[in-house]
């Protein structure tokens, strides 16, 4: 028998609440240590541009999967929902790497 999207949200919901408490919990603990991460990165020593500016991006990245996962509850939700939300997130990745490698191309010509 199948569930219809009301049963579905109301059941996402349901397994959201049960949780809600103490995964909040460890979820803002672990958004404050990637916090701290990120600022001992931005201040590391002796560290070239390049690295840290990979650090910081994906330390926000995975700081904002967390975001969209817990707090809004994504990952109670169907796989083509998160697809929807997650899926436009990869075009500007796509379109950075294409504009990264003309430029490469570029310099070896």
């Amino acid at each position: 028998m199948e569930s219809s999207p009301a049963q579905t949200t109301a059941g996402a919901s349901a397994t959201a609440a049960r949780h809600g408490g103490r995964e909040a919990a460890v979820i803002f603990v672990a958004l404050v240590v990637l916090t701290g991460l990120e600022l001992g990165v931005s201040r590391a020593p002796g560290v070239g541009r390049g690295p840290v500016v990979a650090a910081l991006v994906g330390l926000a990245v995975t700081k904002a999967s967390l975001i969209a996962l817990f707090f809004m509850h994504l990952r109670y939700e169907t796989r083509i929902l998160r697809l929807t939300v997650f899926g436009p997130l990869a075009a500007p990745a796509v379109y950075a790497l294409a504009l990264m490698a003309d430029a490469a191309w570029r310099l070896l010509r």
